[in-house]
């Protein structure tokens, strides 16, 4: 009897409407996704040397290759679905950038019913300009200095010799 007991208890169907408890994975960091997405590229033949190889004997303009490549020959790869998409080209810092950016640039055309944008009038692109400098600077103060200035100039690489000012006589024409 104990054994046709543990036997119908074996077999019976489980509830598909039971509460399931599943942990999740916590979300990988940017640079290890970013690692994982190079390494599904250099598989599939997409990946940095392959890219490199592809500039080199294109025989294209090396600026307008690298162009090609990324958007045109990895969109279409994407696209094909030969490659997975990347998920977050953006650090988290690119994007924060961005995103205050993006903000105070769109705040300043609220307050700028004015522009055309089909006009290229010198007062359009005046506007345009103030616009990209107000979201320049929004930036900075909600980002803090330091961290909008990382992010929007690259650092300039020490030079072992002391810059020189340029004279008249030194420029030869």
């Amino acid at each position: 009897m104990n054994g046709e007991k543990r036997n119908s208890e074996q077999h019976q169907p489980e509830d598909p409407w039971a509460s399931v408890t599943v942990t999740a994975d916590p979300p990988a960091p940017y640079d290890q996704q970013q690692a994982a997405h190079q390494r599904q590229l250099t598989a599939a033949g997409y990946g940095q040397e392959q890219r490199t190889r592809y500039i080199e004997e294109s025989g294209q303009d090396p600026e307008y290759a690298a162009c090609v490549w990324d958007e045109q020959i990895v969109a279409a790869a994407e696209a094909a679905g030969i490659i997975p998409e990347n998920l977050s080209p953006f650090s988290p810092a690119e994007e924060a950038t961005h995103a205050a950016r993006d903000a105070a640039i769109s705040e300043f055309w609220e307050k700028h019913p004015e522009y055309d944008v089909f006009s290229n009038s010198p007062e359009n692109q005046t506007l345009f300009q103030r616009a990209m400098e107000y979201g320049d600077e929004k930036a900075r103060e909600v980002l803090g200095g330091e961290v909008a200035e990382d992010l929007l100039s690259r650092p300039q690489e020490s030079a072992e010799e002391p810059a020189r000012e340029v004279d008249e006589e030194d420029i030869d024409l």
